[in-house]
């Protein structure tokens, strides 16, 4: 997935609580694409989440996988094959919110920062809720990449 299209698609959710986790938030933390990334994970509020996977599938996305819908939506754009993988979280009072494992654990999330993915800024996942949502599984080489960047960035 290209920056550009990260960008298309966080202009299409404009008017939604979004922001951007995974390895695109990685990036935008850093403030420059690091490696290819084959998809863009979003956290939403989960009071948005439905109407989110309806714009998604007005964009061409369709859902690909609902199996865990309190943890991740998965949606693949039907032409080309694009992911979106989509993480809801539970709104908490005083800001920031509340995510849940598939353990069936949650975690609090801060509000989201400023980062930038190809020169404009977005909204993403803070450092120490990148570090944490690294953690509970075996790192893939991508995570090992990621968690690399976010270690460089200081404690969180």
């Amino acid at each position: 997935m290209t920056p550009e299209r990260v960008l298309e698609l966080l202009e299409v959710l404009a008017s939604f609580d979004v922001w951007v986790d995974g390895g695109w938030g990685v990036d935008a933390l850093v403030g420059r694409q690091t490696r290819v990334h084959g998809d863009l994970d979003l956290g939403v509020v989960r009071p948005q989440l439905d109407d989110v996977v309806r714009v998604l599938e007005g964009a061409g996305y369709g859902v690909t996988d609902a199996r865990f819908v309190e943890v991740t939506v998965q949606l693949t754009h039907v032409a080309d094959g694009h992911r979106v993988d989509l993480h809801p979280s539970a709104p908490v009072a005083g800001g920031g919110t509340e995510q849940l494992d598939f353990d069936g654990n949650t975690y609090f999330i801060p509000p989201p920062v400023e980062g930038r993915i190809g020169g404009q800024l977005v909204r993403c996942m803070p450092l120490s809720a990148q570090l944490r949502s690294h953690q509970g599984y075996e790192l893939r080489p991508v995570d090992v990449h990621d968690m690399q960047l976010l270690e460089a960035m200081g404690p969180g």
